[in-house]
């Protein structure tokens, strides 16, 4: 077991500072996050209430797999580049972090193009197995979205390394924001039209095109802005070799990670029909938004934890974890307990039809969820200490359950039986990771700040609306009520608790604000002597990976042992 020890210095910057960092990026990235949960769910709306049932399932399934394909493409490189450019750059090696990025690209474009290829050659076939009653619709779809695959993969990975760098902006204003919002405009455009199915898939793939053109605009700009060479770059092949020794694992473990979010929805639509993948698609539209919420915090904590990492501070790590999963608990937990409470309810906005036979697996699936949140973004720690083995097979365990148990489960009891396999591979996928993480690296994501963030939610989001309905029953005005007076009593608790829980953090936002009227005094004479990041000597990373250490590294001296403790 690997333990930090006492005179280890922490992050630079101090603890606070990194806080104050990751509630900065968390609290943008959460409201990109909402925005992309609120246009994916007006997205699913709007495709459902305009076109029939079995052109919505078609077209789901049909996205679905243009997803699934474009993380085949992506070869792992988002995480390879979350990894390395973080590392790179906390050493001083910021011509290595310039000269990492084609090295990710060009592969993945390579591998984009020849799926999107494939992806045209068999939409016939794939359109015979997924929709047999009207495969020509469904062709054309898989015809046009194979054309933007190679943009779309791109745009992941330039967005990746853009946050490498420590900006959250693009990523939030690209991905999250424009392209939701243009293709829910994009896909109104098309119905109001024609409302034909090849005009609804160029709408919806259209706005990865100036995605990946805005976000290479921006890499450019950050990758000008880090400074100087920062030293000759090591070889091509000296830096290619570890990279994609790590990556490589990645890139089947986000095939299998993004295969068990959509691979259920195809495999209804082939074993069932399109319209049970219709009205499976839209009983779990509500719990992406828990799921976008939690993943927008842990694409800030990556570079946080890489960074520890390459410090050599588990502690710093660890105190990372266990805030970051804190404030998934508090974001999420709310969500997911109300989404169980009122399942029916939600679910009318798509039609008493889908309400009816949707019910049950909001209900399960919420449950899930409120397991997979408390866990700990446990495969994020993992991957950061170089494991990226480990979380393949994590993710390879959770495929095979979803899969095995979807084609079990779905001819017997349809949309129930496809949410029982997923609840089933999410608790695999969740479960595994932290046991290898405390088993490893000793860091787990409990602490008091995590058991106070799950009773506050328990109580206000679980029990209350509970008592109301039972005392006013399960109507609209009863749940609204409860959701009202949970959420009120919620805000009181979180105030009382800001500091228990690590809201305090978020103070950095306040300052954030008065940035422009000159520089903030640092707040103690202790923080005024820590060096600029170039005059530290950080020592190379000590963590076990799943190739050979990059003997490029240099054996750095000892940090000054004068500068104050600034662990966790």
């Amino acid at each position: 077991m690997t333990t930090a020890s006492s005179d280890r210095p922490g992050p630079p910057g101090g603890a606070n500072a990194d806080l104050g960092k990751l509630a900065r990026g968390g609290a943008l990235n959460l409201a990109g996050a909402m925005c992309a949960g609120l246009m994916g769910f007006v997205l699913i709306v709007a495709v459902v209430r305009t076109y029939d049932q079995a052109l919505a399932g078609a077209f789901f399934a049909a996205t679905s797999l243009f997803l699934i394909l474009n993380a085949v493409a992506g070869l792992g490189s988002d995480a390879g580049l979350l990894r390395w450019l973080p590392h790179h750059l906390a050493l001083g090696e910021r011509a290595n972090a310039r000269r990492t990025v084609p090295i990710a690209l060009l592969p993945v474009l390579a591998t984009a193009c020849l799926a999107g290829l494939v992806m045209v050659l068999t939409a016939p076939w794939v359109a015979g197995v997924v929709h047999g009653d009207a495969p020509g619709e469904t062709t054309s779809m898989l015809r046009v979205l194979g054309l933007f695959l190679p943009a779309a993969a791109a745009q992941e990975a330039l967005l990746a390394a853009t946050r490498g760098h420590g900006s959250m902006r693009t990523t939030v204003l690209v991905d999250k924001i424009f392209r939701q919002v243009a293709q829910v405009a994009g896909v109104l455009a098309a119905y109001a039209v024609s409302g034909d199915a090849t005009v609804l898939a160029l709408a919806w793939s259209l706005p990865y095109v100036p995605g990946v053109l805005i976000a290479a605009v921006q890499y450019r700009s950050l990758a000008r802005r880090a400074g100087g060479d920062g030293g000759a770059p090591a070889p091509v092949r000296e830096l290619a070799g570890p990279f994609w020794r790590f990556t490589a694992p990645r890139s089947l473990a986000q095939i299998c990670q993004t295969a068990l979010q959509r691979s259920d929805i195809v495999l209804i639509a082939a074993l069932a029909s399109p319209r049970d993948a219709a009205i499976y698609t839209a009983a779990t539209r509500f719990i992406v938004f828990g799921q976008l919420a939690a993943q927008s915090l842990q694409q800030v904590m990556q570079p946080a934890v890489s960074r520890h990492m390459a410090m050599k501070d588990v502690a710093g790590a660890q105190r990372v974890m266990a805030v970051g999963t804190t404030w998934t608990v508090a974001v999420t937990w709310p969500l997911y307990l109300t989404l169980a409470a009122g399942a029916h309810v939600f679910l009318m906005v798509f039609s008493p039809e889908y309400a009816e036979e949707g019910q049950s697996t909001t209900i399960v699936l919420a449950l899930t969820m409120l397991l997979a949140t408390a866990v700990g973004p446990a495969d994020v720690v993992l991957l950061m200490a170089g494991r990226s083995g480990l979380s393949l097979g994590n993710n390879a365990a959770a495929l095979t359950v979803n899969v095995v148990l979807n084609v079990v489960l779905i001819p017997m009891f349809g949309v129930p039986g496809a949410a029982a396999a997923r609840a089933a591979a999410l608790g695999t996928r969740n479960v595994l990771p932290l046991l290898q993480i405390r088993r490893i690296l000793g860091i787990s994501p409990t602490g008091a700040g995590l058991w106070h963030s799950i009773a506050y939610a328990v109580f206000c989001f679980g029990m209350l609306p509970w008592c109301v309905q039972a005392a006013l029953g399960t109507t609209v005005a009863a749940l609204a009520l409860g959701v009202a007076l949970g959420a009120a009593g919620y805000a009181v608790l979180l105030w009382t608790g800001r500091e228990r829980l690590s809201l305090t953090a978020f103070k950095a936002l306040l300052r954030r604000r008065g940035a422009g009227r000159g520089p903030a005094a640092p707040s103690t004479p202790a923080e005024r002597t820590v060096p600029p990041m170039d005059e530290r000597a950080p020592r190379p990373p000590a963590f076990p990976q799943d190739g050979p250490p990059d003997r490029t590294v240099p054996d750095l001296p000892p940090p000054d042992r004068t500068l104050p403790d600034r662990r966790w």
